[in-house]
């Protein structure tokens, strides 16, 4: 791949996003490899400037204390520090800045808890900072190994104004559901492969094959009265771990999930959100 390609591609992913992209969007939208970035430019950072955008850690400066909130309140909903991944995933920013801004992912609850400090927030967040003392440095690797060893009995969460229990050593489930056949909502990508299962026929797909690789699943689809084609599904609980997965998009038709948490998913790729279908039954 040449220079001109990579800023072509930078260029474009820029002006479907509106903003600058991510390295992990680069990859899924213009399948530039970080390898082929590295070999012109050295780093993502002065690809950018050459393609004439703003490094994300400068052009995106985002206030410490919303940048930090917002880790804040996914720890609440979550019930422990999001780990890295999980911020990925459910957070409103880019997990590197965070990274950037703190030192390293480890370091996010104390900044948080000096911050609280600093603009006399501890009654505001008194359960966020409970959560940064217990769970210090878990986190990390070696953090989640010694939480492991030693397994607390339950987590606090706090639903509206009360605060509940998490106990450890059971399972959880999502939400009763309406579709005949299954009593809670998945949490998970199994359940969302057994309900779009449940869902097919009525969708309007005759499954034809189920594997483990990439994509998930390929089926026949009625597209009109009398008319079929053949489609590549991918399964996701999230759509935005699709993304995150560095699946290919050329190599799938649509993406079913439970929860669609991806706006600047390829034009090309229907995503179907069961939640959204079965709630409205």
């Amino acid at each position: 791949m040449t220079r001109e390609q990579i800023l072509a591609g930078l260029k474009k992913c820029a002006r479907k996003l509106g903003r600058t992209p991510t390295m992990a969007e680069i990859q899924c939208m213009a399948k530039i490899s970080e390898h082929h970035i590295r070999f012109h430019f050295m780093n993502l950072g002065n690809a950018l400037r050459e393609a004439g955008l703003e490094a994300r850690a400068q052009g995106h400066k985002v206030n410490l204390v919303r940048l930090l909130e917002d880790w804040a309140q996914l720890a609440r909903r979550l019930g422990h520090p999001p780990t890295c991944l999980e911020y990925r995933k459910a957070g409103r920013f880019a997990d590197n800045t965070l990274t950037q801004r703190c030192g390293t992912w480890a370091r996010v609850g104390a900044r948080f808890r000096a911050l609280a400090k600093e603009q006399k927030m501890e009654s505001e967040w008194e359960d966020v900072l409970e959560m940064i003392a217990r769970w210090e440095g878990a986190t990390t690797v070696a953090g989640r190994r010694r939480m492991q060893v030693q397994p607390r009995p339950f987590e606090r969460v706090v639903l509206g104004q009360l605060q509940r229990k998490i106990r450890l050593d059971r399972p959880i489930y999502g939400p009763p559901s309406v579709l005949r056949g299954l009593r809670y909502e998945p949490v998970n990508e199994a359940g969302v492969v057994y309900a779009f299962g449940r869902m097919a026929e009525k969708l309007g797909f005759e499954v034809e094959r189920i594997q483990a690789a990439f994509p998930d699943c390929e089926a026949m689809r009625e597209v009109a009265p009398g008319k079929w084609q053949r489609v590549k599904i991918e399964f996701e609980y999230a759509s935005r771990n699709f993304l995150e997965h560095k699946h290919p998009p050329e190599g799938c038709d649509i993406i079913v999930c439970w929860v669609h948490n991806w706006p600047e998913c390829p034009e090309h790729i229907e995503v179907i959100e069961l939640s959204r279908i079965v709630r409205g039954m």
